[in-house]
């Protein structure tokens, strides 16, 4: 993968997982939130972010491969095009194991939002600086 991205560590426990032992594909989309809020909260400035600041707009995940109890995964976020004017980005989700085995990708549209009155807004300086550091291309074409 070109470019940058933040590294989330999770370890796969019996909430996350069926009696069989596998990861609740939902749980994929509760890892890449914590992932992505991780993100923001550990490389950003919080005091330029009014909260809540974005909704959500879409979210696609592909499985390649099951994850499964007490096994370790890291989360990869990198943030592909975004827009500063419209206030909206990409960002890319890909799931790993211990051995760089690529076990699921997806993405999530974000949308930066004035939280009193609803309406989008322009992306926050911090989060434009997230961009360019966890940029998977370096490519606005949002």
């Amino acid at each position: 993968m070109a470019g940058n991205y933040y590294a989330y560590h999770h370890v796969v426990t019996p909430q996350d997982a069926t009696v069989l032992g596998i990861a609740y594909d939902a749980r994929y989309l509760d890892w890449a939130c914590i992932a992505r809020e991780r993100m923001i909260v550990e490389n950003g400035d919080l005091n330029q972010i009014e909260w809540p600041a974005f909704l959500t707009g879409e979210v696609s995940i592909r499985y390649l491969y099951p994850v499964f109890l007490n096994e370790s995964v890291e989360v990869r976020v990198s943030i592909g095009d975004y827009s500063e004017e419209q206030g909206r980005a990409r960002l890319i989700f890909r799931y790993v194991n211990k051995n760089g085995r690529l076990l699921a990708e997806g993405h999530q549209i974000i949308f930066f939002v004035n939280h009193a009155t609803g309406i989008r807004t322009s992306l926050p300086p911090t989060f434009v600086n997230l961009a360019r550091q966890f940029s998977e291309n370096q490519k606005v074409t949002m």
